[in-house]
């Protein structure tokens, strides 16, 4: 029997987040991820659904908390809810958000922006945001390890992590991805940095996505990065 893996951590991610046009009862501002996996997909989205949707919050809200309202907000809206903690962070300020993984359909905001409230969660009206942002997400994990330093992603499909030395900044890690894609050695991905915190210390996580993401991607991907 596989043994699952049960942390939680960090995604970091600079993306774009468009609003969703929605009329909703308070005039809430949501946001989506409008390209997600852009380096994978390309910036078209694939799927006409909501993948990752941002609700903008008066005040920050840990993960912890989150997973306490998360059965409620379930029965409430008869689904099942991928909830995490997230900042945004754009033009020098930093915006407490929830995002929801996953959901299931646009029609049904209106009805979890009621389940939030029945939770004492105000969501603010409006945001600026710049063109492209800064998402820190905080996120249980659920994880599969393959070998050690590899992981496969045992809630998500098509995600997987390895163990990278140090975090790197924006600029290092985007020109990384560039010269590991230009190389052409291993297959079309998507990544970005994250961290976990396990057994008192904190790793530093490279996540890919790949429909056909498999171990021997993961060593591949992670030899090139160590190259750099």
């Amino acid at each position: 029997m596989e043994n699952n893996i049960h942390l939680s951590g960090i995604i970091i991610k600079y993306e774009k987040l468009v609003q969703i046009p929605l009329k909703t009862p308070d005039n809430i501002y949501i946001a989506e991820a409008s390209s997600p996996y852009a380096d994978y997909y390309g910036h078209i989205p694939r799927m006409a659904k909501p993948n990752s949707i941002f609700l903008f919050t008066t005040k920050f809200y840990f993960l912890e908390q989150l997973i306490c309202y998360s059965s409620s907000v379930e029965k409430c809206l008869f689904e099942r809810v991928n909830i995490a903690s997230a900042v945004v962070e754009s033009g020098g300020k930093q915006y407490p958000a929830i995002r929801i993984k996953d959901f299931p359909d646009y029609s049904q905001l209106i009805k979890l922006q009621e389940c939030l409230r029945q939770n004492n969660v105000k969501l603010v009206e409006k945001v600026q945001l710049e063109d492209h942002v800064k998402t820190i997400v905080s996120k249980p994990f659920v994880l599969r390890e393959l070998e050690p330093d590899f992981f496969i992603d045992q809630v998500e499909e098509h995600k997987g992590y390895f163990i990278a030395n140090r975090h790197l900044s924006h600029e290092e890690f985007d020109s990384a991805i560039k010269q590991v894609r230009y190389n052409g050695v291993c297959k079309l991905f998507d990544a970005e940095q994250g961290a976990i915190y396990n057994n008192g210390e904190l790793t530093h996580l490279v996540r890919i996505f790949s429909e056909s993401l498999d171990l021997e991607m993961l060593k591949c991907l992670s030899r090139e990065f160590a190259k750099l």
